[in-house]
């Protein structure tokens, strides 16, 4: 895992569920079905810490937001899809574990755990060559970094019957002063499932600007990176989050044929 702490920026970064009163972005909350997660003195320790270390951040606010480093470019969206849904056309999921394919992200409460982000891009793999490393590997090769300030969010494992912690994460920035785009991704049974979403800047008071505007460009990253796309090919049934439409888009690694025109395209020039 590459997250930096598992609860962090408790400063004023936090994602919240959208559609709740008040506005600030998290998804509508879900009953967990096996409470038992409590906050020990440990994970409150580590909050304390950010904190303290932030606080040292915000006496150099304006500085800070100057120095810090831009975002990657993004590229423009995918117009139309450049893979059809296959086996998974028409799919339709409206609970967490009916498939590998997970549904929303979870944080962790005093009774258990509640449901904040939805899972909008999905990348089945279970076929492919390719895992969850090389999912990762295409944002890093985009600029994006691995280490990245957040909350520890987790989802539903159907094989161990549990949620379990984030197995991957990236975004534009560690911090995401200015905002950012951030993703966190779990791999079930060869199936990655992404939660991706734009950040608001940290200050004033920090929360979830899109999804569908967050699902759009890391179709665009992608399907620059030669994966074949399928937008919003998935109904997972996890919409009413901010801009939220319910749809997760599929990506699938570049063919086998492509992959080799591409090699002998560089074997050619070299």
């Amino acid at each position: 895992m590459t997250n930096s702490s598992e609860d962090i920026l408790f400063h004023s970064i936090h994602e919240d569920r959208a559609g709740e009163a008040g506005g600030d972005g998290r998804a509508s909350g879900q009953s967990d079905p096996r409470p038992g997660t409590n906050h020990d003195a440990e994970s409150s320790r580590r909050r304390r810490t950010v904190l303290r270390d932030l606080g040292a951040i915000g006496l150099a606010a304006v500085g800070g937001l100057a120095l810090a480093p831009s975002p990657p470019t993004r590229p423009s969206t995918v117009a139309a899809a450049t893979d059809d849904a296959g086996a998974f056309d028409g799919a339709h999921i409206e609970s967490e574990g009916a498939s590998p394919i997970a549904r929303y992200h979870y944080e962790p409460t005093d009774d258990g755990f509640a449901s904040t982000c939805p899972i909008n891009v999905v990348f089945p793999l279970a076929d492919a060559e390719v895992g969850l490393d090389s999912v990762m590997a295409v944002l890093e090769a985009a600029g994006w970094t691995r280490h990245v300030e957040e909350y520890a969010r987790y989802a539903w494992d159907p094989t161990q019957d549990a949620y379990v912690h984030q197995h991957a994460t990236a975004a534009e920035s560690p911090l995401g002063l200015h905002g950012r785009l951030h993703v966190r991704c779990w791999e079930f049974e060869g199936i990655v499932s992404m939660q991706a979403h734009e950040d608001t800047p940290v200050r004033p008071t920090h929360g979830i600007t899109t999804y569908v505007g967050a699902r759009e460009t890391i179709e665009a990253i992608y399907d620059a990176a030669g994966w074949r796309v399928t937008p919003r090919a998935l109904d997972l049934a996890n919409g009413d989050a901010v801009d939220h439409d319910g749809r997760a888009s599929l990506v699938r690694p570049p063919a086998p044929d492509r992959r080799g025109l591409h090699e002998g395209a560089r074997e050619r020039s070299a």
